[in-house]
């Protein structure tokens, strides 16, 4: 039987290690991305500020559009990993508290955030893993990413009700 609370910390390593890399001007977007995505489990969805997102069979996609949006409005993908906290629910699954500081390119101030994600025991992982991302909760993150740039590009798209 595989322990929950290992499998979720391995899970956390390699992904802080892959969200890392929006830090390093030399490696494209799109390899982050791909990094990141290796975590998201099929049918992975977010749930962020009412407006609900499947990522569909290609994560890295969505995720790329996500890190360029953060580049394209001056903020960066600098993010270092500060905390987790993983709570189990049950032998397969645990819930991820995952806090970030964003060290942004603009003359905005350096941020926390807290996004929220669902791990689940999963089959023929990469890396080792033996498990990944079932969904994510990124209220925090988007509510004080608009506190500091309130015409960051996504704002709409995120409203619930549209």
């Amino acid at each position: 039987m595989v322990n929950i609370t290992a499998a979720a910390k391995a899970a956390v390593a390699v992904y802080a290690a892959a969200v890392h890399l929006g830090g390093n001007d030399s490696i494209p977007l799109s390899d982050v991305a791909a990094a990141m995505a290796q975590l998201y489990l099929p049918g992975f969805t977010s749930f962020t500020l009412g407006s609900i997102t499947a990522l569909g069979a290609n994560p890295a996609g969505g995720i790329a559009t996500q890190l360029t949006s953060y580049n394209q409005s001056g903020i960066g993908t600098d993010f270092q990993l500060c905390r987790s906290r993983i709570e189990p629910v049950s032998d397969e699954s645990a819930i991820v508290w995952l806090t970030w500081a964003i060290s942004p390119r603009n003359n905005l101030t350096r941020w926390k955030f807290t996004d929220v994600y669902g791990f689940r025991i999963a089959d023929n992982r990469p890396d080792g893993l033996e498990g990944g991302w079932e969904w994510s909760n990124a209220d925090d993150e988007y509510l004080k990413l608009f506190a500091h740039d309130p015409t960051f590009p996504t704002k709409r798209w995120l409203q619930p009700g549209e």
